[in-house]
């Protein structure tokens, strides 16, 4: 044999690699049992990419109705004069992680019109409010028309939908709300209140899935400051981040900042239970699925260990004419890298495509299954949600190849240990 030949995955190695892998069953070949292999690892391939992306989206989704319309990096404020905290929020303002620095002032009131039910008002500037993505479609009554205008802001106010169908009011109605801290008298603490104007009703999200749609009522944050008597302050300031999932190294990058001096919390910390078990969930789904594939790659192992013992005479010749055992373990290596690879690329493509293309695909099934695939009611979603994630589709990808080569280790070893006198006596 030349020495071009011997070359290590050289062009003998890789021409009988695929020879072998395209023989037909009379010829020694296994072409059923790694075809089943290769459809067996696109399947599972598949089935992890779609999975997550899909668990990416309820995730994505799940973190939206969480914050609601709170910032991701929370400021208290409270013991600091407006000036102060406008200066630090305009150089918070410039920093690239920070989209957005919000002011609040905020409470809880009893917001009564003939009936009485606990509310949270939410007060923040006009041009703050009106960014909201909730307020950019039509509303479900009124609009936003007249939002912050007039003196201290106005007496205009936004209220959650369901919220205004408990207290019976649409846009137009007046709806009182009471403070319970209120001015001190010689009688004790009246509670402070007021009739406000419903400008108009909104919906956070479809279903009832946020519990923010059963509170909340946004008001101008000037008349907020007069009713909960927070003249010249803010509750807190939040702070909207490019990537809120990189809220930690923005944390730590905050500490030598401007802001280095104010009490802080993130939504993580907020919501440490929801996001502990988002990612024990994610934890486990990819272990799960990267065990599928595993176990989708050992039949692999099935058609090597047959091609092996199917081809033994031929191995055995080859030997004889010089071939090495290292060339021989190459071979069959190369044979289960192959079947990996093209499972990894089907199943990648699959996978992707299926993400992609996941409303048209839910729409035809919700053609032939009762009641629909995915339930909006249920959830909240018009649509089964899927945030594609590449770094997802890199594991899947990555880990289908090693494990296809790994699990070809073990038969190709046999068959580069194969005897070739042995072998030439046993087929004879």
């Amino acid at each position: 044999m030349s020495k071009q030949a011997d070359r290590p995955f050289g062009p003998f190695e890789r021409s009988l690699a695929f020879r072998y892998l395209l023989a037909k069953r009379e010829h020694g070949g296994v072409a059923i049992v790694a075809m089943l292999s290769l459809i067996g690892v696109t399947l599972a391939v598949a089935a992890l990419i779609i999975i997550m992306s899909i668990m990416s989206g309820f995730r994505g989704e799940l973190i939206s109705r969480v914050l609601g319309n709170t910032g991701h990096v929370l400021l208290f404020t409270s013991n600091y004069q407006q000036a102060e905290i406008d200066f630090v929020a305009n150089e918070l303002q410039k920093l690239p992680e920070v989209t957005d620095a919000i002011p609040v002032v905020d409470g809880a009131v009893l917001a009564s019109a003939g009936f009485s039910e606990g509310a949270y008002v939410r007060g923040v500037a006009p041009e703050d409010a009106l960014n909201l993505p909730f307020l950019q479609t039509p509303l479900i009554t009124g609009s936003v028309e007249g939002f912050g205008e007039g003196r201290f802001g106005g007496n205009g106010i936004l209220v959650s939908s369901r919220l205004a169908q408990r207290l019976n009011v649409i846009a137009g109605d007046k709806l009182t709300l009471i403070a319970p801290e209120g001015a001190s008298t010689v009688s004790g603490i009246v509670p402070r209140r007021k009739a406000y104007e419903v400008l108009g009703t909104f919906q956070i999200f479809a279903g009832n899935a946020n519990p923010l749609d059963d509170v909340l009522v946004i008001m101008p944050i000037e008349q907020a400051q007069l009713f909960f008597n927070q003249r010249q302050t803010y509750t807190r300031l939040e702070l909207k981040l490019q990537d809120p999932q990189a809220v930690d190294s923005f944390m730590m990058s905050l500490n030598d900042s401007i802001a280095g001096g104010l009490p802080r919390q993130t939504w993580k910390q907020r919501n440490r239970g929801i996001v502990g078990a988002l990612e024990v969930e994610r934890s486990m789904m990819r272990l799960i699925f990267a065990i599928l594939i595993t176990i989708t790659a050992l039949n692999i192992i099935t058609g090597i260990v047959m091609l092996v013992k199917n081809k033994g005479r031929d191995i055995a010749i080859l030997r004889t004419m010089g071939a090495t055992r290292s060339s021989m373990l190459r071979v069959f290596v190369m044979i289960g890298a192959v079947l990996g690879t093209l499972g990894m690329i089907f199943g990648v493509t699959l996978g992707v495509l299926v993400c992609v293309y996941i409303i048209p695909i839910q729409d035809f099934l919700n053609a032939f299954v009762p009641g629909g695939v995915f339930n909006p009611e249920v959830y909240g979603l018009p649509y089964l949600p899927a945030d594609l994630d590449w770094r997802e589709v890199g594991f899947a990808a990555a880990y289908a190849f090693i494990m296809s080569v790994l699990v070809t280790l073990l038969p190709a070893w046999n068959a580069a240990r194969l005897d070739p006198v042995e072998a030439l006596r046993t087929e004879g």
